[in-house]
């Protein structure tokens, strides 16, 4: 019966091996070889594409040369090694995907962006199956026609998605993106973390140490919801950079789009929260305390000074955060003193 089983397995998986091209196999098995699972071209040598193709073809155009400053180029790389991994992980049986990156960092490469005329790079092809072509010419790839993938100004996360779902729409495999360095990350902010409690504990100042822990935890806890509720979450996922200029070269500190911000905005909007609440609890403060011959505010008049300078703060953080809203949205009805 065991024997029945075997040769059964055998006869069911020689037509299915069949369906699949010698050169597919081939390229699968030296994507396997390859780093991440991408063939590198030297040489202008393309022969390993010749004949007829019973798979697609991803050719990335781009270069390594640290010369040439191409800082697209390290990006497109980082996706694409992402997608080609993510790739090979789920569907590298199916031989029905290749990646071949031509690098310029390869002098003799240049043969081939001169043979497609392009004068730049980065630029990332999808060529489809063409399996009446005849072997002889390698260089007949170039004369199928291609999708182009352009590359979206996005974090590298959103690129390694969008090119998945580019493959996807066209080969009709999914693929699972997957994040390989989520550990990493992990281990490296629990270290961090730790690492600093350790050292306030130890080397902070004694008021520091002698701080109950619930109100260390507390105050924790609000500093990381602040960070969170004024969008540290989007500045991560989106890559977006810490501050920026304009075309004259001055700083921007509060962008003017509705649906984007600056890393710095995170800790602007943030920091006039925080402001305003302490307001707010000084002022409630203040306003219950009780001035007698012992009291560390001396009279009435002090008294009402310190709420007047606590209302005038108020008023003027709040009017920061409107004068921020106003920034994006012109048409906002609630503005108070536009600051800037």
């Amino acid at each position: 019966m065991q024997l029945f089983n075997i040769v059964l397995a055998c006869l069911l998986y020689v037509p299915f091996i069949s369906c699949f091209s010698q050169e597919s196999i081939q390229l699968t098995e030296l994507a396997k070889e390859s780093e991440n699972f991408i063939i590198e071209i030297h040489n202008s040598d393309i022969s390993i594409l010749d004949g007829p193709r019973d798979y697609y073809t991803v050719l990335i155009f781009t270069t390594s040369d640290p010369s040439h400053n191409c800082k697209q180029c390290e990006n497109v790389h980082k996706f694409i090694t992402q997608v080609s991994n993510s790739w090979f992980a789920d569907h590298s049986e199916s031989h029905m995907l290749t990646f071949i990156n031509i690098d310029l960092n390869d002098k003799k490469n240049g043969k081939l962006f001169n043979m497609v005329n392009l004068q730049t790079v980065p630029h990332i092809w999808l060529i489809a199956p063409n399996p009446s072509l005849e072997y002889g010419n390698p260089n007949k790839i170039f004369e199928d026609p291609y999708l182009e993938f352009k590359v979206p100004q996005v974090s590298t996360d959103k690129q390694a998605l969008e090119f998945a779902q580019f493959l996807s729409d066209q080969l009709q495999r999914s693929i699972l993106i997957r994040d390989e360095d989520m550990l990493f990350k992990f281990a490296k902010t629990f270290i961090i973390t730790f690492s600093v409690i350790v050292i306030i504990r130890k080397k902070g100042p004694s008021k520091l140490t002698a701080t109950r822990k619930k109100t260390v935890v507390s105050l924790l806890a609000i500093a990381v919801m602040l960070l969170y509720i004024c969008g540290y979450q989007y500045t991560v996922q989106n890559a977006v950079p810490f501050i920026a200029k304009n075309d004259k070269g001055e700083v921007i500190f509060i962008s003017g789009g509705q649906h984007y911000q600056f890393g710095v905005e995170t800790f602007i909007v943030g920091a006039n929260y925080a402001l305003l609440a302490a307001s707010l609890l000084s002022l409630t403060y203040i306003g219950k305390y009780k001035v007698n011959e012992r009291s560390v505010i001396s009279s009435e008049n002090n008294k009402i000074l310190l709420v007047t300078l606590n209302t005038v703060a108020v008023y003027l953080l709040y009017s920061c955060l409107t004068s921020i809203v106003l920034r994006k949205d012109h048409n906002y009805p609630f503005g108070y003193t536009k600051l800037f």
